[in-house]
């Protein structure tokens, strides 16, 4: 059926929906900068998976970086289920609050790398990562969580500590300690959120026959899990891992287990390994083949993506259909170091780890 089509991307930064269909184009972020103890509010709608390379060489240009983007009243907050990445430069306590990315966003042992890359870099400054993203940077500047956290329903239904269909779809490891003497390994697919979101009914769900005694996760997956949760049920304690942002987890698990000890150990992995008295083994770090990865990251030019949003409108208009355009996917502002300038600074950073 041939006609008139009408789309949207994404008309305001706080991601209103449309019946005619809301266009995703976009890595939305917001941007803080704390001074005399008071903050301003930046937007971007392109910067989410570029910001540790946007942030990584230095307070200067972080802040002349920021500054570009559009500046914004309290309105202009995203949301949970819009915010991609985001930071927060204070520059009363020296602090750096971020998260975001593509690959460090998801790959502990790469972001480790990083941060401590970026803090010879950052002398002086504390880097901390938002484990729980745009509400942690809310949360630090005293803006109402509620106002940026959505509400959504866990789909649980079919729910199964079933192993995936093929070995390297694994990103999640489960352990359940159920007595003194019997502890068993899961390898999942999905986040620790699907599966902890149960709460303690979970253990009634568990078929013991898919478990392992023990698992090197080398034989499964060459990628670094995402997320891990490890299930004491004697002593009535859940411990939990994970790489990438999950809003307000902590206050949800602790209401779903509302009798047990409930942690959130961030992005410490270790202590999985150790709860599992060695029976759980990642995959061997190569710091080698991490600073390879993390040079390419952060040396390579950044793409348009501009590029690709007037290629999407060609195509749609091609097709007889009309594209509203927001002015915010219309801004793209960056600005990139010279190579020379980035290559200098990076082996900085390298020679003093």
């Amino acid at each position: 059926m041939g006609g008139f089509f009408f789309w949207r991307w994404n008309i305001k930064p706080n991601g209103p929906s449309y019946l005619n269909g809301v266009g995703t184009l976009g890595q939305r972020a917001n941007l803080i900068i704390v001074r005399n103890k008071s903050y301003e509010l930046y937007y971007s709608h392109w910067c989410a998976n570029t910001l540790p390379k946007d942030l990584f060489w230095g307070e200067q240009y972080a802040i002349n970086f920021i500054e570009m983007q559009t500046k914004l009243d309290e309105s202009g907050w995203l949301d949970d289920v819009w915010a991609e990445g985001g930071a927060i430069l204070d520059l009363d306590k020296k602090k750096l609050l971020f998260y975001g990315g593509e690959d460090i966003l998801y790959d502990i042992p790469l972001r480790n790398l990083y941060l401590k890359l970026m803090g010879n870099i950052w002398y002086g400054w504390e880097i901390q990562w938002a484990y729980e993203g745009i509400i942690d940077l809310a949360t630090y500047v005293g803006y109402p969580k509620e106002k940026v956290l959505t509400s959504s329903e866990d789909d649980i239904n079919d729910l199964s500590l079933a192993p995936p269909e093929e070995k390297n779809w694994v990103d999640t490891v489960a352990s359940v300690r159920f007595s003194q003497n019997e502890l068993l390994l899961f390898p999942l697919c999905g986040g620790i959120d699907v599966y902890l979101s149960y709460g303690p009914d979970l253990i009634n769900k568990i078929d013991k026959s898919y478990g392992y005694k023990s698992i090197f996760l080398d034989e499964w997956s060459k990628d670094f899990p995402m997320g891990g949760f490890h299930i004491d049920i004697l002593s009535r304690r859940l411990e939990f891992w994970h790489a990438n942002d999950i809003p307000n987890i902590s206050q949800e698990l602790q209401a779903k287990w509302f009798d047990w000890e409930v942690i959130d150990n961030y992005s410490n992995y270790e202590t999985q390994y150790k709860s599992t008295n060695g029976l759980l083994q990642f995959q061997d770090i190569n710091q080698h083949q991490l600073l390879e990865k993390l040079k390419v990251l952060l040396l390579n030019e950044s793409s348009n993506p501009l590029d690709t949003l007037a290629y999407i409108v060609k195509k749609e208009a091609d097709a007889g259909r009309k594209v509203e355009i927001s002015p915010y996917a219309l801004r793209y502002d960056k600005y990139e170091l010279p190579r020379n300038v980035r290559e200098e600074i990076l082996d900085f950073a390298i020679d003093n780890l």
